[in-house]
């Protein structure tokens, strides 16, 4: 059954922004009342990241058969909007539509777009469900560009998040829309579990490691980066306990092995590691941990998984076994802020025991998912020198099986024309059961980052 011509031309006048006349009736998402004729109604939202109001309204609007030429959705935020605490009241309906997940999948993404027909083309789509008619490829297609539009964007602001090296407040300066900032906390604090700020006209977001705050743009005269914490830490006030601020449907990138190769950049891979679901560790881990360092850095060391602590943190190699790497290069003459460090497999995979969370080696399928990251990065960085720790490390990088106590400690020529060498993973020292073995698998480990650090010069 094809979608009557006249509710889609709807979009056309819209997108020409012609006026809307006679509009009688008014919706009140905070008061929760409805009031007017059943033909023309405004619904009011209550940001423009009021995802949970939007979906409230349109499955009243939908189970009461108001089509979609008849609404008009406004913006007004309530006076509590940036309170500590604040409730709401939503109205209830049962669902009328069942939305196929290739469509379901482009809704947050249109939701946040900057086209100001987003929530009617939305309410459309639904309309055309719940009537059991397809969806027009018109329609189809201009979700789609306005979904690919703001992921294109969310991949920019995810981008300009600074890692976790400094753990020290970081402030994040950027153009982007309220809409889309408020849409990307998870995945921004994600990327960044140390304290931020982000600052923009309309919006100021913060996270302090723990939660997430959110208050209007900052004054423009507040310039220093010291007072635009102080600023906005003072007006960033609506938290968890605001209901004006629940169910905000996250953007996500969904990345494909095509996404991952094509990225241009460390940034822009890292933007989108954060919604990785190659294989079934991105469920029970905190975070994607990706690499880390400088991104002109010649030579690379690829590990096995992040542990616990590298999980909480963020950031490779920042439990034990990276604190004793640490003090190895050193010795050895290198320089961690002048290489890059990252891991074969991306997601911590642990078993619990009580509140602990005991180290499981990932398998064959584990790593053969997370492989497209590891050769993404490795072409993005082009080191001369990559370092692989230990057999999982070794293995993923030379894409066969190793043997580290066969391989380890010489030059391998790798297909790109760079150099590859296999060493011990620094957690195998830790596990040696006396100090003799210790402090001669130590001298060797570092022997093995001096004979990398001097390839460099060759």
């Amino acid at each position: 059954m094809p979608l009557p011509t006249h509710d889609y031309h709807h979009i056309k006048i819209t997108r020409k922004q012609k006026k809307v006349s006679g509009i009688a009736g008014v919706f009140s998402s905070e008061a929760g009342n409805w009031e007017g004729n059943m033909n023309h109604q405004t619904v009011v939202l209550s940001t423009t990241s009021d995802f949970s109001g939007w979906r409230a309204w349109s499955r009243k609007l939908l189970h009461d058969r108001i089509p979609a030429d008849s609404i008009r959705w406004i913006i007004e935020p309530p006076a509590t909007l940036y309170a500590s605490s604040a409730t709401r009241v939503l109205p209830s309906a049962p669902s009328t539509t069942s939305i196929p997940r290739s469509l379901a999948t482009l809704f947050p993404a249109v939701f946040v777009s900057e086209a100001p027909e987003r929530f009617h083309l939305l309410y459309l789509t639904l309309q055309t469900l719940r009537d059991g008619a397809a969806v027009p490829e018109e329609l189809t297609d201009e979700l789609k560009t306005l979904a690919a539009q703001s992921r294109n964007r969310a991949l920019d602001l995810r981008c300009q998040m600074p890692d976790a090296g400094n753990q020290d407040w970081q402030i994040v300066r950027t153009s982007h829309t309220a809409a889309l900032i408020d849409n990307q906390a998870s995945a921004l604090a994600n990327l960044r579990p140390s304290p931020w700020v982000v600052t923009a006209p309309d919006r100021t977001l913060c996270w302090n490691g723990k939660e997430y705050r959110f208050g209007p743009g900052l004054d423009k005269d507040v310039s220093d980066p010291a007072g635009i914490i102080i600023a906005a830490r003072s007006i960033a006030t609506a938290g968890a306990g605001n209901a004006w601020w629940d169910g905000i449907a996250p953007l996500r990138l969904h990345p494909g092995i095509d996404d991952i190769a094509s990225s241009p950049s460390l940034p822009s891979l890292r933007g989108k590691a954060v919604d990785c679901q190659m294989c079934d560790l991105c469920g029970p881990a905190t975070r994607t941990v990706s690499g880390e360092g400088n991104p002109d850095a010649r030579v690379m060391f690829v590990g096995e998984q992040p542990g616990d602590h590298e999980d909480l943190q963020g950031r490779p190699f920042v439990g034990p076994a990276g604190q004793l790497f640490d003090r190895a290069l050193k010795e050895a003459g290198g320089n961690r802020a002048e290489a890059w460090i990252t891991n074969a497999v991306k997601h911590f995979k642990f078993v619990a025991k009580g509140s602990r969370r005991i180290h499981q080696k990932p398998n064959t399928g584990e790593i053969t998912a997370c492989a497209p990251w590891l050769a993404a990065e490795r072409k993005i960085l082009a080191p001369k020198v990559t370092v692989m720790l230990g057999v999982t490390g070794a293995s993923a990088v030379l894409g066969r099986q190793v043997t580290v106590s066969r391989e380890r400690s010489r030059h391998i020529p790798m297909e790109d024309g760079s150099i590859g060498l296999v060493t011990v993973h620094p957690s195998y020292l830790l596990r040696l059961p006396d100090e003799e073995s210790k402090t001669r698998e130590y001298t060797k480990f570092v022997t093995d980052l001096r004979m990398a650090i001097s390839a460099l010069a060759g």
